[in-house]
């Protein structure tokens, strides 16, 4: 349809959302990739970086996470723990939450803090007892207790 009186900015806004969201999702792919390669700090850097440029896009509280997933795979707990309480914080109803929290008490583990550990594990446990992730927390919650 010819862009005369017929075509209001609703039109032109379906013709773009589709190039823009292949774009968005390139740009995630792209940075997804980097871990793929284990290249974690590249990776974090993209991921930042692809936040900035698409804060509200529907793969932020994945970003989010890989930024948490790769400073873990750096043995950077300290910073994988904030990272996964951004996703948990920022992202409530994101379907990341709940290998967040996992990683999360994770790296409080790893760090030899087992009551922070322990205590955002039963929290996954508590808040989302169907996931396949609460059933990993179980076990390091017994692991824990040894």
């Amino acid at each position: 349809r010819p862009s005369g009186e017929g075509a209001g900015p609703s039109d032109i806004a379906k013709e773009t959302a589709p190039a823009e969201s292949e774009a968005v999702k390139k740009d995630y792919e792209e940075a997804w990739r980097l871990v793929e390669r284990k290249d974690y700090k590249t990776a974090i850097v993209r991921f930042k970086a692809f936040l900035k440029k698409h804060p509200q896009s529907e793969y932020a509280d994945n970003a989010q996470y890989w930024i948490g997933e790769s400073h873990y795979a750096l043995r950077e707990f300290d910073q994988a723990i904030l990272e996964f309480d951004v996703v948990r914080r920022r992202y409530p109803k994101g379907d990341k939450v709940p290998a967040a929290l996992l990683k999360q008490g994770f790296a409080f583990a790893e760090l030899g803090d087992k009551v922070d550990a322990r205590l955002i594990l039963q929290e996954l446990v508590d808040r989302y007892p169907q996931s396949p992730e609460a059933g990993k927390a179980k076990q390091k919650l017994k692991a824990l207790e040894s």
